[in-house]
C-alpha cells in the first residue's frame, strides 16, 4: 500500500515559507536566498506533477466519468480558497481607501470574470488582477485539463513522449520570452500573469516524468544524493540573482531534490519530517494564497528607508502573524470543508464505483511511491 511521503509534504511546506519570505523581502528589502524565492513556485509545479500523475494516471484511462470526477475534485481543491482570498484581497487592500472615502478598490467586470474562471494567468491582461499569487492556481488548473486529456487519449509511451516535449516547449517559451530582459533585472524565470503558464507546463510535465520512472529512480534516492541536491538547490536560490540565466535550471534542480526524497529516508528527509514543516506542508495552499492578501496593505509600514528599523520589525511581525492566523482560519473553515464536500459530491455522482485513494495518501499530499509501508 502507498503511504504518505512525509518528506515531500515537508518540502511543500518549506517552499510555501520561502515564497512568504520572498514577498516579505520585496517590501523590506531582505537579501540572500529570499531574493530568488519566487523560484519556489517551480518546485510546487514539479511536486504537483509527481503527485497528480502518481494518483490519477491509471484511473484517468478508464473513461470520461473518471475524467469528470477528476476535474470536479480539482475544482474543489483549488476554487473555494482561490475565490475567498481574491475577495479578501480587494476588501483588505481597499480598506484604506474606504476609510478615507477615496473610492473603492474593485475589479472590472472582465477582471472579475477572469478571476472566477481561473484565467487571470492566461495573458488576457497586461497587469496582475486579484490575489497576485493566484495566477499559478489558474494555470495549474488548466494544465490539469491538459493532463487529463493526455491520460485519456494516449498510451503510456506516448504520454512519456508528450511529457518530454512539453518540458522542452514550456522551458523554450519561458527562455524566449524572459531571457533578454531578465539578464539585466536579475529575475529570470519570474513569469507570472503573462507567461507563467509556460513555467507551469514545464514543471508539471517534469513531475509527471518522475512519476512514470519512480521505481527506477529509487536507486538514486540515497542520503548522499539528498545532501548534494540540497546544496545545489540552495546554491541556485542564492546565486540566481547574481547569475540570472541559471534560474532557468530551477525545474531540473528541484526535480533532482524531489527524486532524492522518493524513499522518504535520509538526512534531508528527516529535516523535512519535523513537526513545523509538516504543519506548513498541510496548510501550504492556504499559506501560499492568504499571505499575499497582506502584502499591499503593509508595504508602506515595511518599506526600507522610509521608516526606522523598529517600524520595519513591527511590520514584519504583524505581517507574519496575520499570514499565519489567516492561513489557519482559511485552512480549517474554507479549504478543508469545501474540498471534502466537493470531493464527496463528485464521488457520489460517479456512475460506476471508483476506489478512492487511501485516506492517508490523497492526491493533494505527497505520496510515497515505489516503496512498501514502513
Amino acid at each position: 500500500m502507498k503511504t504518505p511521503n512525509r518528506s515531500l509534504e515537508g518540502l511543500r511546506g518549506a517552499a510555501a515559507l520561502i515564497v512568504v519570505l520572498y514577498h516579505l523581502g520585496q517590501v523590506a528589502h531582505f537579501t540572500g536566498v529570499i531574493r530568488s524565492g519566487y523560484l519556489a513556485v517551480d518546485l510546487f509545479f514539479v511536486l504537483s506533477g509527481l503527485v497528480i500523475c502518481s494518483s490519477y494516471d491509471e484511473r484517468l484511462r478508464s473513461g470520461w466519468s473518471e475524467v469528470w470526477r477528476f476535474l470536479v475534485r480539482r475544482i474543489g481543491r483549488l476554487w473555494p480558497l482561490h475565490i475567498t482570498t481574491a475577495i479578501l484581497f480587494y476588501v483588505i487592500g481597499g480598506l484604506p481607501l474606504i476609510l478615507t472615502h477615496s473610492g473603492l478598490f474593485a475589479p472590472t467586470g472582465a477582471e472579475a470574470l477572469s478571476i472566477v474562471t481561473l484565467t487571470q494567468g492566461m495573458n488576457f491582461f497586461d497587469h496582475a488582477i486579484g490575489n497576485p499569487n493566484a495566477w499559478s492556481t489558474g494555470d495549474e488548473f488548466y494544465v490539469y485539463l491538459l493532463f487529463a486529456g493526455v491520460c485519456l487519449l494516449a498510451r503510456r509511451q506516448v504520454q512519456i513522449g508528450l511529457a518530454c516535449g512539453l518540458v522542452v516547449a514550456g522551458l523554450a517559451v519561458t527562455i524566449y520570452i524572459d531571457a533578454g530582459a531578465c539578464r539585466y533585472n536579475g529575475h529570470c524565470m519570474d513569469l507570472g500573469f503573462t507567461f507563467g503558464w509556460a513555467r507551469c507546463i514545464a514543471g508539471f510535465s517534469l513531475g509527471c516524468l518522475i512519476a512514470h520512472f519512480r521505481t527506477r529512480l529509487l536507486t538514486v534516492a540515497t542520503p548522499t544524493v539528498q545532501v548534494v541536491t540540497a546544496i545545489v538547490a540552495l546554491s541556485l536560490m542564492i546565486g540566481a540573482y547574481t547569475i540570472p540565466l541559471s534560474a532557468f535550471a530551477a525545474p531540473f534542480v528541484f526535480a533532482m531534490v524531489i527524486v532524492s526524497l522518493i524513499s522518504d529516508r535520509g538526512p534531508l528527509a528527516s529535516l523535512l519530517q519535523t513537526r513545523p514543516l509538516q504543519y506548513l506542508g498541510r496548510v501550504s495552499y492556504s499559506l501560499y494564497l492568504s499571505h499575499a492578501v497582506f502584502v499591499m496593505p503593509l508595504a508602506e509600514l515595511l518599506w526600507l528607508g522610509k521608516y526606522g528599523i523598529s517600524y520595519q520589525l513591527a511590520g514584519t511581525i504583524v505581517f507574519l502573524l496575520c499570514a499565519l492566523c489567516m492561513t489557519q482560519f482559511l485552512h480549517r473553515y474554507i479549504e478543508v470543508p469545501f474540498r471534502d464536500r466537493i470531493y464527496a459530491w463528485a464521488d457520489s455522482r460517479t456512475q460506476h464505483f471508483v476506489s478512492p485513494p487511501p485516506p492517508d495518501c490523497r492526491e493533494d499530499r505527497g505520496c510515497q511511491v515505489g516503496a512498501s509501508t514502513r
